[in-house]
C-alpha cells in the first residue's frame, strides 16, 4: 500500500519541484544592471572668458577747441563713412578764442613785467636792460600772426561706416581738445580676445575654429576663429598666484548687433575634429593586480571575465579597442562577482 501510495504521489511532488526550480535558481542568481559598448561622438574643448571688442576703433580728436552749433549723433547711432556727425559754429569759435589768445598775451607779459622790475631793483638795472639780460624780446605768436584766422573745421564727418560708441561734444558748449570728440567702432564685424593658457597652446593655431556664447545674446550662439596669437607671453596674476599666458584674438564670423563691444562671453576653442569612439563608461571597467583592465560579461545567465584594451580616456566614458563588440551585455558597476556566477539582470545601465 504504501509503495502504491509513493508511486502515486511521486510524480506529482517531482512536477512540483521542477516548478519552483526556476525560483529557487532566479533568487539565488546575483541582481545585476547591464551595459552595451556604444559609439559616441567627442571633440575636444577648451573653454575660456573674453572680451568683446571692435575691430577697428576710430578716435576723432580736434586740434583746438570748438564750440558746436549742432551735433548730431549720440552713442548707438549708426553712421556711413563721410556723414556729418556735427556742425561747428565756427564764428562763435573764432571770438570766443581771440578773446581767450588777447587775455592769455595781457596774462603774459604782466607776469614778464613784474619780473624784470623786481630784477631790475636787485641789481640796479632799468627794464630794458633787464630785458636784454634774459633774452624776452618780443616776438609776435604764430597764432597772433594768424590775425584771427584760426584753423576752426565747420564741420565733423565720421571716417569709417560704424556705429557711435562716445561723443563729448554738446550744442552750444565749449569742446576742449583734450579728449577725442567722437569714437565710432567699425559696424563690419568684431574680436574677441582671450588669454590663451600656456598649457594649452599647442592645441591652438591660427584657424582653430569657436563658438561664443553669453548672457545678453538672446541664446544666440556665434562662429569664431583664431585670427592671432601674439608673439610674447605676458604674467597673469590672481591674488597670490600667476599663469603665463598668451594674448590671442578670435575674429566673429556671424556678427550682429547683439554681440555689443565690452561684453564678457564664454568662448569655446574647438582644437580638434569630432571624433567617434567605441566606448564604454568608467563604471564597467575593472583592473586587477597585475594592471590588466576586464570586464564582466552576461553569457548564458553566468558572469565571464572578458580581458579588454583601452584606449582615449573621455569626460564620461573610455574608449574600447579590443575585447568587445556592440552586442555584449557587459555588467554596470560590478562588486564581488565571480567568475561563472549565477546573474539575473535587473535594468539596463545608460551609456549615452
Amino acid at each position: 500500500m504504501k509503495k502504491r501510495l509513493i508511486l502515486l504521489f511521486a510524480p506529482i511532488l517531482f512536477s512540483s519541484l521542477l516548478s519552483f526550480l526556476p525560483s529557487i535558481i532566479y533568487n539565488t542568481a546575483m541582481p545585476i544592471k547591464i551595459v552595451r559598448p556604444n559609439t559616441i561622438t567627442y571633440q575636444k574643448t577648451l573653454s575660456y572668458t573674453g572680451q568683446v571688442e571692435s575691430v577697428e576703433t576710430r578716435e576723432i580728436y580736434l586740434e583746438t577747441a570748438v564750440i558746436p552749433e549742432d551735433v548730431f549723433v549720440e552713442p548707438g547711432t549708426r553712421v556711413q563713412k563721410g556723414e556729418v556727425l556735427a556742425k561747428i559754429d565756427t564764428r562763435l569759435t573764432k571770438s570766443v578764442l581771440s578773446q581767450g589768445i588777447n587775455e592769455s598775451n595781457k596774462n603774459q607779459d604782466l607776469k614778464e613785467k613784474t619780473l624784470l622790475e623786481q630784477y631790475g631793483k636787485v641789481y640796479g638795472l632799468t627794464g630794458e636792460a633787464a630785458a636784454q639780460v634774459f633774452h624776452t624780446e618780443k616776438t609776435a605768436s604764430p597764432i597772433q600772426q594768424l590775425d584771427g584766422d584760426f584753423l576752426v573745421p565747420s564741420e565733423i564727418v565720421s571716417p569709417i561706416d560704424g556705429i557711435i560708441t562716445q561723443v563729448h561734444l554738446f550744442a552750444d558748449t565749449l569742446y576742449s581738445p583734450n579728449q577725442a570728440a567722437i569714437v565710432v567702432n567699425s559696424a563690419e564685424s568684431c574680436k574677441i580676445t582671450i588669454q590663451l593658457r600656456q598649457s594649452d597652446v599647442d592645441d591652438v593655431q591660427v584657424g582653430t575654429k569657436a563658438l561664443v556664447q553669453g548672457e545678453g545674446l538672446n541664446g544666440r550662439i556665434y562662429q569664431a576663429e583664431v585670427q592671432k596669437i601674439f608673439p610674447a607671453a605676458q604674467k597673469e596674476y590672481s591674488g597670490f598666484t600667476s599663469e603665463t599666458v598668451i594674448q590671442t584674438e578670435l575674429r566673429v564670423q556671424d556678427w550682429d548687433e547683439n554681440l555689443k563691444s565690452g561684453y564678457s562671453v564664454e568662448v569655446i576653442l574647438m582644437p580638434e575634429e569630432p571624433v567617434e569612439y567605441f566606448s564604454l563608461p568608467y563604471e564597467a571597467i575593472c583592473q586587477d593586480e597585475n594592471n590588466i583592465e576586464y570586464v564582466w560579461v552576461v553569457q548564458k545567465g553566468r558572469a565571464v571575465r572578458r580581458d579588454i584594451i583601452t584606449g582615449e580616456e573621455l569626460p564620461e566614458a573610455i574608449e574600447i579597442q579590443e575585447g568587445l563588440s556592440f552586442s555584449d551585455n557587459v555588467i554596470f558597476s560590478p562588486s564581488a562577482i565571480e567568475d561563472n556566477q549565477l546573474v539575473h539582470v535587473q535594468m539596463e545601465g545608460s551609456n549615452d
